[in-house]
């Protein structure tokens, strides 16, 4: 394993909270993502984790997708869009439910390969269960630490 890195342990929300306070509530330019790394030979890759929650009952990981509330947030989708071709890299958005949920065995991957204003034009899905995503992350993750 490479030395230079680190295992994850806590979450960092500390950056978002002081951006937020230092703004005083003005709108933002920004957006947040939520995980960036360098793939050795696929460059820059971009996850963004879309929580369903279990409050919605009628949409699970496997069912939701980002047109279902593009009116909403098509701002941070594009940002995250313009990111990404900037940097020839992929864009992942990632559907998963928290664990011990009804739901929480469905995890979907959705690789976006075409976006415009209007929303995805182009991509792949692909359905997990937990453990199965889990071990195509860690294999990723290893093929980025070299």
């Amino acid at each position: 394993m490479n030395s230079k890195s680190k295992s994850l342990n806590k979450s960092d929300v500390s950056g978002f909270d002081f951006a937020k306070e230092m703004l005083c509530n003005d709108p933002t330019a920004g957006i947040n993502f939520d995980r960036i790394q360098v793939h050795p030979d696929r460059g820059y890759i971009i996850f963004e984790y879309l929580l369903c929650e279990e409050s919605q009952p009628y949409v699970t990981p496997f069912t939701s997708h980002p047109k279902r509330y593009w009116h909403k947030n098509s701002r941070k989708f594009l940002s995250l869009w313009k990111i990404v071709t900037d940097l020839n890299g992929t864009l992942y958005l990632v559907n998963y439910a928290k664990a011990g949920t009804s739901h929480d065995d469905e995890i979907l991957v959705i690789e976006v390969h075409e976006m415009d204003s209007s929303g995805i034009k182009k991509e792949t899905q692909t359905k997990y269960s937990r453990d199965d995503f889990s071990f195509w992350f860690r294999q990723l993750n290893k093929e980025c630490l070299g």
